[in-house]
């Protein structure tokens, strides 16, 4: 299934999840992987607590979430620059966040960044691209309780963030 069709089951509530028990590690772990390649010219930094709890999640979906933000963090960030991982305890909440060394984006953008179809008016013709991830990512956080957010500045980068209740 591509990403429209994706989007579509999503909007309608069709996409079928398993929710059970998950260490976020489980799925950061898992995305890294399947980011390798987008990954490759940049140094990543992981920082995840053992003490973590555990959430309930759909650990296929909650990877996809991390492969979208690992991807876009590849794709939009300067050769050589980091790539930070984290993942925390805020209140009841486990936060996962990508932060990157990317152009940013400005305050406007950030208001219409996780629509559907939306791509950076500053790299539309530069990276590839469907604009579908983030308007993905958020429905998927979103069906699990959670949310997603940037928060960015023009020229420092990005970080990029989501939350799920701890189980």
């Amino acid at each position: 299934m591509g990403e429209a069709g994706e989007v579509a089951q999503l909007d309608s509530h069709q996409l079928q999840f398993r929710f059970e028990i998950h260490q976020i590690r489980e799925a950061i772990d898992t995305a890294i992987k399947s980011s390798r390649q987008a990954l490759l010219r940049h140094r990543l930094e992981v920082n995840i607590p053992q003490s973590l709890p555990p959430v309930r999640m759909d650990l296929e979906r909650i990877t996809e979430v991390i492969v979208h933000l690992l991807d876009n963090a590849g794709k939009y960030s300067p050769p050589e620059t980091p790539i930070h991982v984290t993942a925390e305890l805020r209140g009841s909440e486990v936060v996962t966040s990508v932060a990157d060394h990317g152009p940013g984006v400005d305050d406007m953008e950030q208001q219409m960044i996780f629509e559907k179809f939306y791509r950076g008016r500053d790299q539309r013709m530069i990276i590839q691209g469907t604009g579908m991830g983030l308007a993905i990512a958020k429905a998927i956080i979103e069906l699990h309780g959670g949310k997603i957010g940037v928060m960015s500045q023009l020229g420092r980068g990005s970080l990029f963030y989501f939350s799920l209740p701890a189980a």
